[in-house]
């Protein structure tokens, strides 16, 4: 399908997702605004413009039909309520508000599938009710009423299991540093399945919501498939080109330990189960590039290359 005649603003053109979106977008001719807190060099084809911080009042845009906000602050440990509300709805409402004056007619948020909880006994589906179980969660689900309130008809919003890809941060990369010292990992007693999505994969995605004439309101961003953590370990270590040392522990014990050490989301991360039910995306025409197993092998490689 044909890009639309479109110029397109995408929020967090320096971060993980918004990066990936951008080239993606540059990869098919559309014209693109990437929104930076300062001055750094973009992919060919994209335009910088200088927002700062967009959780500060007064924010302007250039005119643009679309407006796709990939920036915010992502889960991590030790951070207030009122910086997750500063980074995660006070930026999305006044970007929300200012694409609407700039002339947008479409806003796509990058939301969280964990308004759903860090694990869930059934499989995650586009319309399951949130339930957000940490402030993280809480704040993105805010995020989202409030962006309806401010844009109005045209938001879309999608929602990504956990992203990897090169570099990924997070427990991934945790995991990868842990395999490259040979540390003993006591996971192989874990029976789970949890859902990743590459945020190559997530770019598709986008872009697939920003080409549809009938863009859902909501999508779940999913590889189609999903993967115990002793499988991903071992997908991990294989990259590598290391063992992968895992032996059992009773995984009773393991939580314990995570809730004594205050870990316990950690834990949910490692342990629970996840599965998200990719629908609507796939309805829109997603269909993954690769294997789980085959984008785990490529992120150890990356990490061997760059480590």
């Amino acid at each position: 399908m044909n890009a639309p005649a479109h110029t397109v603003f995408c929020s967090g053109a320096t971060g993980y997702i918004g990066s990936a979106i951008l080239r993606a977008l540059a990869a098919e001719g559309i014209a693109a605004v990437g929104g930076l807190r300062a001055a750094t060099a973009l992919p060919p084809g994209i335009i910088a413009f200088i927002t700062g911080d967009l959780s500060l009042p007064g924010l302007r845009l250039p005119p643009v039909e679309t407006v796709i906000h990939a920036a915010g602050l992502g889960h991590k440990r030790r951070v207030s309520a009122k910086a997750w509300h500063r980074a995660n709805v006070s930026a999305t409402v006044n970007l929300a508000r200012a694409a609407r004056a700039a002339g947008a007619t479409r806003f796509i948020l990058i939301s969280t599938a964990y308004i759903h909880g860090r694990a869930h006994g059934r499989p995650v589906t586009d319309t399951t009710p949130p339930n957000p179980q940490d402030a993280y969660a809480e704040s993105k689900l805010q995020a989202e009423h409030e962006a309806a309130a401010a844009f109005g008809p045209g938001l879309s919003i999608i929602r990504p299991v956990a992203v990897i890809g090169p570099g990924c941060p997070g427990n991934i990369a945790q995991l990868l540093n842990l395999l490259a010292r040979g540390v003993p990992l006591p996971f192989a007693a874990i029976e789970n399945q949890r859902s990743f999505i590459h945020r190559g994969d997530l770019a598709r995605i986008v872009l697939a919501v920003l080409h549809s004439t009938t863009p859902p309101e909501s999508v779940l961003a999913a590889h189609p498939d999903a993967i115990s953590t002793p499988a991903l370990i071992r997908a991990l270590a294989g990259g590598l080109g290391v063992a992968d040392k895992l032996f059992p522990c009773p995984p009773r014990l393991l939580a314990l330990g995570a809730n004594l050490l205050g870990r316990s989301g950690t834990w949910q991360s490692l342990a629970g189960n996840f599965i998200a039910n990719p629908a609507a995306a796939r309805q829109l025409g997603y269909k993954p590039q690769e294997s789980l197993a085959e984008s785990f092998h490529q992120i150890s490689r990356y990490h061997n290359t760059t480590h």
